[in-house]
């Protein structure tokens, strides 16, 4: 069976040996059948996964091999103690190979861990586009993306603003940043992370607020040198591909030269958003 989906603009098809039942965030971003393909992906169903090439990453849940000509990507999910998919790249279409002891679990409830094994911030780095770690909002029509490292208070922030502002939160994890025609846009994305929270709402991006707790409210303007530094640090980035990393940079530094960001010491109350609407030019 054939599903198709568009995020950030770019149509992706997977092909599946077995009805998929795609939970209520991954649904959200269906698209029509279409002959307009950015990337194909085919389902396979093995005994074993067996990754070809050289170990070049490992972080826990990702191992990635490479080989002259491809890559592979071996995830680990819900604790298992064995890789429950494998990411291969071919010249024509790009395979998700399943662990048969994860089809019950995938078919049931767990579809969502397929956009984690896509690799699809490489299709989007090729389509300019990058992945912030972050919680989104739509305030006046325009996004606002409050990142910073986890538990700093990211859903705090976009909170107050859903309570007093009546502001849309549109992913509470992270955000797909893409120029079109010139102007940067905030886009939803079917991975939430926890936060439970996910839309397929693309806006124009107003600015990136950089968080940190604090008593009292105080923000500054980043200059270039900065917010590329504090990008770097919340985008996913494979740093062990050097042409990903070089358009990654690319793609941050043309981003910091159209759009503000601001580190912003910020209370857990109404004063916070009072502060960051004066800083962005007015109320919402």
């Amino acid at each position: 069976m054939d599903y198709y989906f568009k995020i950030a603009n770019c149509i992706i098809k997977i092909s599946s040996p077995f009805e998929i039942f795609w939970n209520k965030y991954i649904n959200k971003f269906s698209c029509d059948k279409t002959d307009s393909i950015d990337e194909y992906y085919k389902l396979q169903v093995v005994d074993e996964l067996k990754p070809m090439g050289k170990q070049i990453y490992n972080d826990g849940n990702q191992i990635v091999f490479k080989s002259d000509n491809h890559e592979d990507r071996l995830h680990y999910f819900l604790g298992w103690d064995i890789p429950c998919m494998m990411y291969r790249e071919l010249d024509d279409k790009k395979m998700i190979y399943l662990n048969h002891g994860f089809i019950d679990s995938f078919k049931r409830n767990e579809n969502y861990c397929i956009f984690n094994a896509l690799a699809f911030e490489k299709v989007l780095i090729n389509h300019k586009a990058i992945v912030l770690h972050c919680s989104y909002i739509v305030v006046n029509d325009y996004a606002i993306l409050f990142s910073a490292p986890s538990g700093t208070g990211k859903s705090t922030q976009a909170n107050l603003w859903k309570k007093y502002k009546n502001s849309t939160i549109v992913n509470g994890d992270r955000a797909i940043i893409k120029k079109i025609d010139d102007v940067y846009y905030a886009m939803g994305t079917p991975i939430c992370g926890s936060s439970d929270i996910c839309e397929n709402i693309s806006k124009p991006l107003k600015a990136i607020i950089y968080l940190y707790q604090s008593p009292e409210n105080h923000i500054e303007k980043l200059d270039q040198k900065n917010m590329i530094k504090k990008l770097i640090s919340e985008t996913t980035i494979n740093f062990f591909n050097p042409n990903f990393l070089n358009s990654a940079f690319d793609i941050i530094s043309d981003i910091s030269k159209h759009i503000s960001m601001y580190d912003f010491w910020c209370t857990k109350d109404i004063n916070a958003i009072e502060c960051l609407e004066k800083t962005l030019g007015g109320k919402s």
